[in-house]
Formats: C-alpha cells, structure tokens, sequence
C-alpha cells in the first residue's frame, strides 16, 4: 500500500472511530439501543437478508451480460461467486482497495485473453447501476419533495447528492466526448480525474454499437435498487417504533449514496449519522433506534460478505495459483494504463 493509500485509511479510519464514539458514547441512548433489540422481532430480519442476497443475484446476472456484449462467457454461478468475493472485500479490505479490484482480477484470470475487456466490463456496470440509481432517486425525491426540502439540514444532504449526480454526469459526458472526437491526447495529464474519464472513453468505444446491453443492464439494476430498499425497511418493520416503509424509503437514496463516498471505513458511521440525523428530523424517530435500524441493516449485508469470505477460501482461480492483494492491484491498474494509451493511440491515429 502506498503512502497516499496508506493516509487515506488511515483518515477513514479515524472518521469512523469519531462518529462511532459520538453516537455510542451516551450511556442512555446504549442502553435504549438494548431494550430496543429486547423488543425486536427479529424474524424480519430473514426476508431482509433474503433481499439483500437478491442484490447480489441481480448484480451478477448484469454484469454477467455486460460482459457476455465483448464475448466473455463464464457461467451465471461463477460469476455470482465473484460478485460474493467481491462483497467479502468491500468489507474487509480498508482503503482504496475494494471488491471491484479483486472481482476484475479473478474475472481475468477467467478470460486472460479479454483483460482489457472486463476491465471496461466492470465500468460500465458501475454506470449502469449509477443511472438506476439516479433514475430511482429522482423518483423518491420528487414524491417526497415537500418533507425533504422543509428542513435545512435536509436540503444541504439533497444539494450533496445533487453535486455527486451532476459530477457523475460529468465524468460521463466527458467520457463520451473524448470518445466521439478522439481528443485523449489533448486531456492534460494532470487533470482530476484523467484516468476516469479515459476509462470511460474507452468503455464508450466499446459499449456504444450495443447499448441495448447497456439498457439492459441499466433495467437489471431497477429490482436490484428496490431489493436494497426492501433490506433496509425490513431491517426497520423488525423494531418497535420503526418510522415505517414510506419513511425509510424517503432517506434511503440520500444515505446510501453520500454513505458510498470514501468517508469512514464502508460507510461505517456515517450511514449512521445520516439515518439518526433524516429519520429524527422529518419522522421524529429516536435517534437510538434510528441508529439500530441502520447498524442492523448494515450486518445483513455483512452476513452475505461472510458467506462470501466462505466462497473465496474455496475458490479456485481458472489457471490455479494464488498472489497477494498487492500483486493483484498492480496487475489490475496495469491494465487500466493500457487502456489509457489504447485511447491515447486511437487519438493519434486522428
């Protein structure tokens, strides 16, 4: 790991520590966090974990297409256990090391000879689940734009999700227009963001004469949203008291999505504070069971993460062997620089 790599864990991981201190160091609210769960029912808590697993199904059945577009073609369940490996890492790896970097190494392992193809394959089933995930947003905003917009605090989360969508949109257009006109050449080396776009550029050149796929894949992502709701209310209807389905529907998209920025370690603590902050201030919710909805949200994910920690101690790469999380990363970003100059030499040829 780095030294750049090495300071960001080591903020987030300070980040996390804080909020978590913050939020559990009240003995009181502890101890109405124990009551709370005293009076759970916890048998919501199965069709929660059960939607959440559904999340992994309908990731791996859209990547799976994305990459069956470039002539990859591994199996529904091997892909799923990729997906599973990656959810394994997201979780216990801190940093900028995540579930995408090792689900794209074994993936090429896989299909060594379409390195570069599941590369982009990856990139564009990130965007693909951006957009549903703007597409269901904009929805559940404008549904509850009234209670959403009635509180300052509130209205300065919407203005972050608001800047992270647009940023996305940018990252994209960029993309497309350094595609369309061959100018990679002319993107100075050190622009914010030179590697991303690049990378979009060069999923654009591959993706764009099949973007039915790409739709495809944008639609898989819709029921794969809705499941990610179903968890978190699930992990709700378990307590008593809960603000109920329509509430925890309004402050979803808003935390999950600023909770994904490289805050705290997983969004720890600060999926927290987002859902004590929302629920207390628009339903009024206590902020310790607020708090406990969110933690027991969060462990049915990490449920399916364990299962996965399970499928990579049994997994057997294509081509055998083994290497470290480090080999890993740099043969990964190796192929990432390739692509980089694949658009940097179609620029050329202009």
């Amino acid at each position: 790991m780095n030294l750049k790599k090495t300071i960001m864990t080591l903020v987030q991981a300070g980040v996390t520590l804080l909020l978590l201190w913050l939020l559990f160091h009240d003995p009181v609210r502890r101890h109405q966090m124990v009551q709370a769960l005293h009076t759970a029912n916890l048998l919501w808590l199965i069709p929660g974990f059960l939607c959440f697993g559904l999340v992994l199904v309908c990731g791996a059945f859209r990547w799976q297409l994305l990459m069956k577009v470039q002539g990859i073609s591994l199996g529904w369940f091997r892909v799923w256990k990729l997906v599973m490996i990656g959810m394994f890492f997201n979780l216990c790896l801190p940093g900028g090391v995540g579930g995408d970097l090792i689900k794209v190494f074994f993936a090429m392992r896989e299909a060594p000879k379409s390195k570069s193809a599941v590369f982009l394959s990856i990139i564009v089933d990130r965007i693909a689940g951006m957009f549903a995930l703007i597409i269901v947003s904009a929805g559940v905003f404008a549904w509850f734009y009234k209670p959403l917009m009635s509180l300052p605090m509130i209205r300065a989360f919407l203005l972050t999700v608001t800047i992270i969508f647009c940023a996305f949109f940018s990252l994209i257009a960029m993309g497309l227009i350094i595609d369309r006109f061959h100018l990679a050449k002319r993107l100075p080396a050190k622009m914010p963001g030179h590697a991303a776009i690049l990378d979009v550029a060069g999923a654009f050149s591959i993706y764009a004469r099949d973007w039915k796929a790409v739709v495809a894949a944008i639609l898989i992502s819709m029921p794969l949203n809705a499941f990610i709701f179903g968890t978190a209310i699930f992990a709700a209807f378990a307590f008593v008291g809960n603000p109920g389905a329509a509430a925890m529907s309004s402050v979803i998209p808003i935390v999950n999505t600023i909770s994904s920025l490289p805050i705290s370690l997983a969004g720890i603590g600060v999926r927290e504070g987002l859902f004590s902050v929302m629920l207390n201030s628009l339903y009024g919710t206590p902020v310790d069971l607020a708090v406990l909805i969110s933690i027991t949200g969060f462990a049915l994910s990490v449920g399916w993460g364990l299962i996965g920690g399970i499928i990579y101690m049994t997994y057997k790469p294509a081509d055998g062997g083994s290497v470290s999380i480090g080999e890993m990363e740099a043969q990964v970003e190796a192929v990432g620089h390739q692509i980089e100059s694949e658009e940097n030499s179609s620029s050329d040829r202009v």
